[in-house]
C-alpha cells in the first residue's frame, strides 16, 4: 500500500507517514474502498473500550477485558495532521502474545487512538 501511495504523490516511501481515521459506518454501509489506502476490521483493544458516539478511547466496563475497534481507514500521507486533545499510541501486534518469537516478533505498528475524558 504504501509503495503504490509513494508512487501516485511521487515521493520516497520513508516521506510518508500513516494516518489512522475512525469509521463510524457499519461494514455493509461501506460500499467502496477507499480513494486511498484501505480499510481495516476485526481489530481489538485490551484494558480500554471504544465509544462510538464520541469516538474514542475510555475507560472499559468492569470485567471487560477486550473490546471490537470500529473499522479504521488506514491511509498514507505526506504530512500527518496534529490530533487535537490527548492521544494513546496503542501498539498494534500481530499475535495475541505481544512476545511473538525470535524468528517472527509480534509488535506490528502504533495507531494514534483519541483519548476521552
Amino acid at each position: 500500500m504504501t509503495q503504490q501511495a509513494a508512487s501516485d504523490k511521487q515521493c520516497s516511501i520513508d516521506s510518508l507517514n500513516m494516518e489512522h481515521i475512525m469509521i463510524s459506518l457499519e461494514e455493509s454501509a461501506i460500499a467502496a474502498s477507499p480513494r486511498e489506502g484501505l480499510y481495516i476490521k476485526g481489530l481489538h483493544v485490551e484494558g480500554a473500550k471504544w465509544d462510538h458516539e464520541e469516538m474514542c478511547l475510555m475507560e472499559p466496563e468492569p470485567m471487560e477485558l477486550t473490546c471490537i475497534m470500529p473499522i479504521i481507514h488506514f491511509r498514507p500521507v505526506k504530512e500527518k495532521k496534529k490530533t487535537k486533545g490527548s492521544v494513546y499510541e496503542c501498539p498494534c501486534y500481530y499475535f495475541s502474545v505481544r512476545t511473538g518469537s525470535r524468528e517472527r516478533p509480534s509488535f506490528m505498528f502504533n495507531i494514534e487512538l483519541k483519548c476521552g475524558e
